[in-house]
């Protein structure tokens, strides 16, 4: 869209607000007024354009419906400034404008607020894995400066783009995950980083100003125990965000650990003490089954990405159901409110696999979600709130967000 474009040169004169740097002293205390829960959703609108259909009760259903009928009040969408190349012949726009434009009018209408992951750098996807957050290739001849101006611009006029379409999200993060290499070139550098969040987030600062709308700013870091970079980015003058958003995958494939901490609540208690920042839970998932039945594959032939509980740590399938997913989602939104935690919003719970009804072999519908052959179908649809042994009908996990008040 020509709205996002960012004219990017080494001559230009534009010339940044002042940064607050380190302004925030944590004389002044964030009050939030509601605990969010949701679920992310960029898959939804893709997918059911490519025939697959959601279920409630063994009819077809609109997922935004779904899950604010069981409890939602947010979900999470993502918008790339670089898009996906097209694989074997499959358009993956989930986070292109117009897209996230039709899911943010779809939420808005259903009262649900949004979580807005800004992404400026991009992914290159390979046979077996992916490179994340790697520069986009029209920054790489700009020195650190021009990249700053360009990621300002990129990130205030994404939200004034949005704003015009009347669907401003209520949190955003600028980055993905970005302790694992926010913006990196070459080698990641957690200095360099900082300094240039400190621009993506005095752009959101400003739009909010400018606009004079309320916009929370978290921080999306990986990993609980890898929150001590948030020293090396205070040291560099960025404490310009409000919220500790976390991915939170204690999976053995992913490895995601507490750290020195033994609960949310005092990572929440600890966060709120040396930096008066609050935390949330942007990602997580919990396995409502095991993806194969008597050793035969389920879903798609998709190998999926996480898979908790750890299959290897328990061989009995009632360690996959619903209900468990449902008390484990429920018991960690509770650590995390008891922490002053603002929320907590899952990863690929919608998601469905490609698999036409009857099908025992091949490709169904000739979906992808990444553009790599082990991107096709789901990765998550074993995480997910709708049942693919059961015609896509949703299951009782997603009412965790009923339980948590």
């Amino acid at each position: 869209m020509l709205l996002l474009a960012v004219a990017c040169d080494d001559s230009t004169d534009v010339q940044l607000p002042d940064v607050p740097g380190g302004e925030e002293t944590g004389d002044q205390e964030e009050v939030y007024d509601k605990f969010y829960k949701g679920t992310t959703i960029s898959f939804a609108n893709y997918v059911m354009d490519l025939g697959l259909t959601y279920r409630e009760n063994g009819e077809v259903a609109d997922p935004y419906k779904s899950i604010k009928a069981h409890g939602a009040n947010i979900v999470r969408l993502q918008l790339d400034r670089v898009a996906f190349p097209e694989y074997e012949g499959v358009t993956i726009d989930w986070q292109q404008w117009d897209r996230v434009v039709e899911d943010a009018k779809c939420a808005k209408s259903n009262d649900l607020d949004i979580m807005l992951t800004l992404k400026p750098d991009y992914d290159i996807f390979t046979a077996t894995d992916a490179s994340h957050n790697n520069l986009p290739e029209d920054w790489t001849s700009l020195d650190e400066y021009n990249i700053g101006v360009a990621l300002y611009e990129w990130v205030y006029s994404s939200l004034e783009a949005l704003y015009d379409k009347g669907v401003v999200p209520a949190i955003v993060a600028v980055g993905n995950e970005v302790n694992l290499g926010f913006m990196q070139s070459g080698s990641y550098d957690a200095v360099r980083s900082a300094r240039l969040l400190v621009k993506g987030y005095d752009a959101v600062r400003k739009f909010s100003e400018d606009k004079d709308v309320k916009i929370i700013k978290a921080l999306h870091i990986a990993d609980p125990s890898k929150v001590g970079i948030l020293d090396t980015y205070k040291n560099n003058g960025f404490m310009g965000y409000d919220v500790v958003a976390l991915s939170w995958y204690p999976g053995k494939n992913i490895g995601h650990s507490l750290g020195s901490y033994n609960s949310f609540e005092s990572l929440g208690k600890d966060m709120l003490k040396r930096y008066n920042k609050r935390i949330m839970v942007l990602e997580t998932a919990h396995s409502f089954t095991t993806g194969s039945v008597d050793g035969k594959w389920m879903g798609d032939w998709c190998d999926n990405s996480y898979n908790y509980p750890d299959w290897d740590d328990a061989k009995n399938e009632v360690n996959y159901t619903p209900a468990r997913q449902r008390a484990w989602l429920r018991a960690l939104a509770e650590d995390v409110k008891a922490g002053g935690g603002i929320g907590l919003i899952t990863w690929g719970t919608e998601s469905l696999p490609d698999l036409l009804e009857g099908e025992v072999q091949g490709h169904g519908l000739g979906l992808y979600t990444y553009p790599a052959a082990w991107g096709y179908g789901s990765t998550w649809e074993n995480n997910s709130y709708w049942d693919f042994t059961d015609d896509n009908n949703l299951h009782e996990g997603i009412d965790w967000m009923l339980d948590v008040e």
